[in-house]
């Protein structure tokens, strides 16, 4: 950084140089131990997570300093950052233009398709002969706003445009654990697992992104430029924003659960009950669907929301008595007296399953809960 500030100087860049300078003092005035977990190098509130930020490229000076840091964990990020999307912080608004490129690198990017039923499959490199391909890639390296961005001051509350999704991959090793019957239901062990994190922007149309200098657009842009203002040569290609999480997964499977729009319903209504049931916030859990390509019926899967586990559904999964309370918050939840006609925020819905807000309906989750021995 010192060479550069002595190279811009030299060029008689003064701007340059003291943009370098602004840097370094940035650098220089942040503790070390606070630059190593960001960095995710030490673990962060008692776990390892996937930690970005949002880079202000010649932004103000010793932002980061001040105590403002544009960290997201990366499932928060890929939605937060997405083009298009906005946040406030330190009273003022802020975008993302893009992801941060390393030189000479790429960021990783996978092949995947899904159906809504739970079926996902996930590939490194482009299968031979398998349709309905999208791509999504990973951030890992955070996102960027503009040289010399400026930020504004709120008009009103600034909305988000998109959630996340996840979806199932597999467990660990491709070895499903052992199974057992708990109140009618067939409950696995809890087990390592993957789940694929995915922000795929309005009406599932992915993002263009410029994987030669990182500049994302909701359109594809003709031409554009990098960042930094200089014209870019690298064409834009869609893709989604995606993150693998490895965590702890229990598969629930119910007798007669064969659609989707009926795991989703009895999944969020199990979630809530496990999170009342074992004193935790509920979105330490989640829930993806899982259905095998030979079989019409659909599991749910249920999940810490926590890089290598938090040891809730270990507790829920083999505890019978855990479990059945658990049946027992849910049940009272769907039947409670919110009033709606199928789903609402009194009940089933979130901003985390937006996704699938028209499809929730209280009545058919408290059904099979009520043939699981629910009361």
């Amino acid at each position: 950084m010192r060479a550069l500030e002595s190279q811009f100087a030299l060029q008689r860049d003064y701007n340059g140089a003291r943009r370098i300078q602004r840097r370094l003092d940035t650098i220089l005035g942040e503790r070390v131990l606070e630059f190593l977990s960001r960095k995710a190098i030490l673990p962060k509130y008692g776990f390892p997570v996937d930690v970005v930020e949002l880079d202000i490229l010649g932004g103000r000076s010793g932002f980061a300093a001040q105590g403002i840091a544009l960290q997201r964990d990366l499932s928060q990020a890929i939605a937060e950052y997405a083009p298009g999307n906005k946040i406030v912080a330190d009273k003022l608004v802020w975008e993302s233009s893009g992801i941060k490129i390393m030189p000479g690198k790429s960021p990783p990017a996978k092949y995947y398709r899904y159906d809504d039923g739970g079926l996902f499959e996930q590939w490194n490199e482009k299968p031979d002969g398998a349709r309905g391909l999208r791509q999504y890639l990973t951030p890992d390296w955070g996102f960027a706003t503009e040289m010399n961005y400026k930020p504004v001051e709120p008009q009103r509350k600034t909305e988000r445009l998109y959630t996340t999704r996840p979806f199932f991959g597999g467990f660990a090793g491709g070895k499903e654990p052992a199974a057992r019957e708990m109140r009618g239901a067939s409950v696995t062990a809890a087990a390592p697992g993957s789940l694929f994190i995915l922000s795929e922007g309005r009406g599932k149309k992915g993002f263009h992104i410029c994987l030669a200098c990182g500049r994302h657009s909701e359109k594809r842009l003709p031409k554009h430029r990098t960042l930094y203002g200089a014209p870019c040569e690298g064409k834009m290609a869609k893709y989604s924003y995606g993150y693998e999480l490895v965590t702890d997964v229990a598969r629930l499977s119910f007798p007669g659960l064969a659609s989707a729009a009926d795991a989703y319903s009895l999944g969020y209504a199990l979630l809530l009950g496990a999170a009342e049931t074992l004193g935790a916030p509920e979105t330490d859990l989640n829930v993806a669907l899982s259905r095998e390509r030979a079989s019409a019926g659909v599991s749910i899967i249920l999940y810490d929301n926590a890089p290598g586990g938090a040891g809730l559904v270990d507790r829920l999964a083999r505890d019978d008595a855990i479990f059945g309370a658990a049946l027992n918050s849910a049940a009272r939840r769907v039947a409670g007296d919110c009033g709606c006609d199928s789903s609402c925020y009194g009940c089933l819905r979130s901003y985390r399953n937006q996704f699938v807000h028209e499809r929730l309906d209280r009545a058919r989750a408290g059904g099979f809960l009520g043939d699981a021995g629910a009361g």
